[in-house]
């Protein structure tokens, strides 16, 4: 059994890393501004309430096996936390991100693949936010990947071997605060002429929460330093719309369409089209397309995708009044299909 501590352990990622810990049988103590909360019985965690960006007191001299950081944005924020803890710690696991990469012209980017730094005007962006935006990875912008990376860096300098990087890719399941499987599987289970971008080949990488959240966990129990692409195998987009349209049990119809038709209408790739990034785009082609082989060889394991589309389903079906934050408007949506499809009503 392990002494662990989640920072940032009550949102979508931190909150099933508790999960995670907790099941496996281990301590779990928390830290947080207590403005979320993780669904864990009370009782089966501790809970250090503060604000890593202006008050750690309450982890000062604090000694922990395992340290997992769910919500670390700039470096200063990684610094700062190892002050506040015992320089005692066993393991720091940081959850990095895929997108430290910054150059995805070229397929299969392994996790030894050079690396961007962050420039002067994103280093000084990171300090001169204010507080409240400091936890939001919204706020960092296209910094965001380059501050993932000065992040690496600050926890190796610090502690060498004893830190684990985890380059997530697409974090989805039910909770997940981003909405963008969440569209394809509402969109489909609404059913209907429905747009789908781009070629129906393009791949698309993704990962249960879960399934990433038991493994920082196994990593740190079993010692493992290094870098790590977190997420799953790519599939074909086309192989996850069918597969949310078996799930949904759903009439949907899928129409597809070219890049260049999407972009024309005006649609926003990635948030207006979730999951989708057109080919055009060279320094993104191959975004969703990381080689992960080395996780799954040191014991990733992944469920059924059905298995995690079926929660999400559930999960929003109970929330069907809440607006979305990713995803195409219905009327946008109507206009596209009015130029190709001749049976769509609209």
């Amino acid at each position: 059994m392990m002494n662990v501590l989640v920072v940032g352990g009550t949102g979508f990622l931190g909150g099933a890393v508790v999960n995670a810990a907790v099941a496996a049988g281990h301590s779990v103590t928390i830290f947080t501004r207590g403005q979320t909360a993780n669904s864990q019985p009370p009782g089966k965690i501790a809970v250090l309430t503060g604000d890593r960006h202006r008050d750690l007191a309450a982890l000062q001299g604090r000694v922990f096996d395992l340290v997992v950081d769910t919500c670390a944005f700039a470096p200063d924020a990684v610094s700062s936390l190892l002050d506040a803890l015992s320089p005692e710690i066993g393991r720091y696991a940081l959850v990095s991100s895929g997108s430290a990469y910054g150059n995805f012209s070229t397929p299969g980017i392994g996790e030894d693949a050079p690396l961007g730094r962050a420039s002067t005007e994103q280093m000084e962006l990171a300090r001169s936010l204010p507080t409240e935006k400091r936890s939001s990875a919204a706020s960092y912008g296209m910094a965001y990947g380059p501050l993932k990376r000065e992040c690496e860096l600050s926890a190796i300098e610090r502690l060498g071997d004893r830190v684990t990087i985890h380059r997530a890719g697409l974090l989805v399941g039910a909770g997940d605060y981003t909405d963008r499987l969440t569209f394809w599987l509402r969109r489909v289970d609404q059913g209907g002429p429905t747009v789908a971008p781009g070629s129906p080949d393009r791949l698309v990488q993704l990962i249960d929460v879960r399934d990433a959240a038991r493994f920082i966990i196994e990593t740190g129990v079993a010692g493992l330093g290094g870098a790590f692409n977190l997420t799953g195998r790519p599939l074909s987009m086309s192989s996850l719309l069918e597969s949310c349209r078996r799930v949904a049990k759903s009439g949907a119809r899928f129409v597809w369409f070219s890049d260049e038709d999407v972009l024309a209408a005006n649609l926003e790739p990635w948030s207006e089209v979730p999951l989708w990034l057109p080919y055009s785009n060279a320094t993104f082609r191959f975004f969703l397309e990381l080689d992960v082989e080395k996780a799954f060889a040191h014991g990733l394991c992944v469920r059924p995708l059905d298995e995690t589309l079926s929660d999400i389903l559930t999960w929003d079906r109970l929330r069907r009044a809440t607006p979305l934050k990713a995803g195409m408007l219905p009327e946008k949506e109507a206009s596209l299909l009015s130029t190709k499809d001749a049976n769509f009503p609209g």
